[in-house]
């Protein structure tokens, strides 16, 4: 008896059904892009219980006629590629062919269409890959598909969806950043018979952004273009105080496709590097257009992946667009009045020893309310962290905060005072915070960031021209087993930081000389710190490893919280932060600056209503 079978057409659908939709949302996007390939201008979506009851496509555009309509429900036909070579110029979203064939195999499908110029439609009605009915039909030009009970003759993949709350989840992420991919074409978002959103069609993708993700996410828009002979590049990128928790605001359109890919995640998050807190992610939508034959579209079967033929060129270019366009923006978060709150004068507790005739004058006077900057009288910047410096900024509920937290760069007064601006230092508060006082803003200078910002700036520069000093003794260093083969592979890397050494065979080097920075020898820990980076899975040396090595030295020889200062030392790192690159994070990403403005203090006190 045989053992190898040929499996008959309808088993073969079904398998390719498992690679081309995974889930609803699968479906959704391929009949979308199939509507926009039919140069549609508007695209109506339309699902109830997360689409695995019901879906439906409706656009206007080019239509099929009967031949076509059928066809289009056989496996590998297409009207957009016929040779081999057509598979390197793609210029279309779909192409393989699979896509109806993939639904309909596991769905019941009815499909309505027509040509411009037709004096009828055609109806065709599919159930598990079987048509069981073709007629014609009156009906708009250009085509119709519902689907519905998806997975129904599959059962094995229909238990592996999810809720149909986090189906329709996916399907309206999805639909928004197809919306997103074409702001020319009106999209209609029509979710359990409720207009979830439309899109004009405009062309205007700054609409878009505000229609889809609100006003506080376009407001910290800064956008940015890069052209040469090989891309065109568009970013819309937000400041580094509106962050997410996780990458999916990270979007990338190649050509007017949605794809992911690493090299660009790479690229925005490298960009952000000592902007944003740990564990945050930027936002970026970016659209790349650049040569079809420069990029391979058909390495996966949702086409959601694609490699390009030169992606350090790829990096390079998406992460300088990045990088110059934060360097030029102002990044100074503003305090304003609605950031504060009130609480009951009884909530605050008192100690026996008050006077209560004061306490009763404060009661008249504040009509029972005091203003509190933070609940629990904490700091007035944001709550802080108790930590061995007692002086960096809780994220924990980073949310909160971006929400408290509003950039500009229209209004002057918010940028960094300039050197031959008439400012005042006023003073130092909890011995951490330096008051700066320039026309009607107060600004808040937290002295340790700023410092680990003059410093990290300063390594930086130094990098290319560090010098090592040989030591009087040389330091013996144990390194783990397996650790002298990422020693030697990052020899040039050592040797740039200012390190020479020999190995001492037993798992041990010897350092021969060690890096000085601003006139101090580095210490033995560095170069172990150092080992433990390029040990990382997710480290990408080439990038990282100058950055953190410099970020640890920076935090190292910072000044900390409570540290006291003179005037003098004040007044030095106040005007040594105006020089910087930029002023406004540490390089963990943490704020350096904040300000104030004089209205929201007179709203404050009531002064102006």
């Amino acid at each position: 008896m045989n053992k190898i079978n040929l499996l008959d057409d309808e088993l073969i659908n079904k398998i390719s059904a498992g690679e081309v939709v995974e889930r609803p949302m699968s479906i959704v996007k391929e009949l979308v892009e199939n509507s926009i390939d039919a140069d549609s201008k508007n695209i109506t979506i339309e699902i109830i219980d997360g689409g695995i009851p019901y879906i439906k496509v409706l656009d206007d555009g080019c239509g099929m006629n009967e031949i076509d309509a059928v066809l289009a429900f056989g496996r590998h036909a297409t009207s957009k590629i016929k040779s081999t070579d057509d598979l390197f110029n793609i210029g279309t979203l779909g192409f393989r062919g699979e896509a109806l064939a993939s639904i309909a195999s596991i769905s019941k499908v009815l499909l309505k269409t027509k040509e411009e110029n037709s004096l009828y439609g055609t109806l065709i009605n599919v159930e598990g890959g079987k048509i069981l009915k073709k007629v014609k039909c009156g009906c708009e030009k250009g085509c119709s598909v519902e689907v519905k009970d998806v997975f129904y003759n599959t059962p094995a993949r229909r238990k592996f969806l999810k809720r149909p709350s986090t189906e329709a989840m996916y399907i309206t992420d999805m639909v928004a950043k197809i919306a997103l991919s074409r702001p020319d074409i009106s999209f209609k978002y029509i979710k359990d018979k409720r207009m979830e959103f439309m899109t004009s069609g405009n062309n205007s993708v700054n609409e878009v952004i505000l229609r889809l993700y609100g006003d506080e996410l376009y407001s910290n828009l800064i956008e940015t273009e890069y052209n040469d002979e090989y891309m065109n590049i568009k970013i819309f990128l937000c400041k580094p105080s509106y962050t997410r928790g996780n990458r999916n605001m990270q979007i990338l359109f190649v050509n007017g496709r949605f794809v992911k890919n690493k090299i660009y995640t790479t690229a925005v998050e490298e960009a952000y590097k000592t902007l944003i807190p740990v564990n945050r992610y930027p936002v970026a939508i970016t659209y790349l257009n650049i040569d079809p034959k420069n990029i391979d579209v058909n390495v996966h079967p949702t086409k959601l992946e694609v490699k390009f033929s030169d992606e350090k060129e790829i990096f390079d270019s998406i992460y300088k667009s990045i990088k110059n366009a934060l360097n030029r923006s102002n990044l100074i978060p503003t305090i304003r009045h609605d950031m504060f709150t009130y609480a009951d004068i009884t909530e605050n507790k008192v100690e026996e020893k008050s006077n209560p005739k004061q306490l009763n004058m404060i009661e008249e006077e504040s009509t029972n309310k005091i203003l509190e900057v933070y609940p629990n009288n904490k700091s007035l910047v944001s709550n802080v962290k108790e930590s061995s410096e007692k002086a960096y900024f809780d994220y924990n509920d980073v949310n909160a905060f971006n929400k408290e937290i509003e950039n500009t760069h229209i209004e002057n007064f918010n940028t960094l005072p300039d050197e031959r601006d008439d400012y005042k230092i006023v003073g130092v508060i909890f011995s951490t915070y330096i008051i700066v006082e320039k026309d009607d803003v107060i600004y808040l200078v937290d002295q340790h960031a700023a410092h680990e910002r003059i410093l990290y700036e300063k390594f930086m520069n130094m990098y290319n021209n560090v010098q090592g000093k040989q030591t009087t003794i040389p330091i013996l260093i144990n390194i783990e087993p397996g650790d002298d083969v990422i020693i030697n592979e990052n020899i040039e890397l050592f040797n740039k930081l200012g390190y020479k050494f020999e190995s001492f065979g037993n798992n041990s080097i010897i350092l021969r000389e060690v890096p000085v920075v601003l006139g101090q020898p580095e210490s033995r820990q560095l170069f172990i710190d150092i080992i433990d980076k390029l040990k990382r899975d997710d480290f990408n040396k080439d990038i990282n490893l100058k950055e953190e090595t410099i970020i640890m030295m920076a935090c190292k020889k910072a000044v900390k919280a409570m540290d006291s200062l003179s005037k003098e030392e004040i007044t030095s790192l106040f005007n040594d932060l105006k020089v910087t690159e930029n002023p406004y994070t540490c390089p963990h990403g943490r704020p350096v600056i904040v300000s104030i403005k004089k209205y929201e203090l007179e709203k404050m006190f009531k002064r102006i209503m």
